[in-house]
């Protein structure tokens, strides 16, 4: 029975961790074009809340990140102010790369899934499906219900995506 419980500890802690991975690398996906296209540009991730209060600070150059076990993350350009306003189409790369980061982990898991036999395997099977999971999430343009403590209120990856499409669409008309 001791044996058991154990177990089931582990699988809670790795699943969590797997969870916080796989938000992480959807952060950095939209974290890195801001990065690229200004030299200036300081960039934050926060996993969980948007405050600093109890989290690991990690701090790679121009990006901060303030982790801690979450279910939710946020990417913002801490110094926005300082900087240049960004195109429709630096928001719509900047909105979309946290999804496309998401896909790629998701076939790249898949596909260790699929190639490597045992626990580990089924580690990668479920990363992908919880990758798979944070792309379908997040890809999908809506306002997130207030329930949704962290995220309640704030617009999804989709819905900027789509409203930027609209935003180059409408510019390419002004134009012709």
């Amino acid at each position: 029975m001791e044996g058991c419980i154990y177990m089931f500890i582990l699988e809670v802690v790795t699943v969590l961790f797997i969870m916080n991975a796989v938000l992480f690398i959807h952060e950095i996906g939209h974290a890195v074009p801001v990065l690229l296209r200004n030299k200036k540009a300081r960039v934050e991730i926060y996993l969980g809340p948007i405050n600093k209060d109890q989290k690991l600070e990690l701090r790679l150059g121009r990006l901060t990140c303030y982790l801690t076990i979450a279910f939710s993350g946020l990417c913002r350009v801490a110094n926005s102010d300082e900087l240049p306003s960004a195109t429709s189409k630096q928001n719509l790369l900047f909105s979309a790369c946290g999804p496309i980061a998401s896909l790629i982990v998701f076939i790249l898991f898949l596909y260790l899934s699929s190639t490597i036999p045992g626990i580990p395997g089924n580690i990668f099977n479920s990363a992908a499906f919880m990758s798979l999971s944070v792309f379908l999430f997040t890809a999908i343009p809506i306002t997130y219900p207030s329930f949704m403590k962290n995220l309640g209120g704030h617009k999804s990856d989709g819905w900027y995506i789509l409203k930027n499409i609209k935003e180059i669409k409408n510019q390419a008309k002004t134009i012709a």
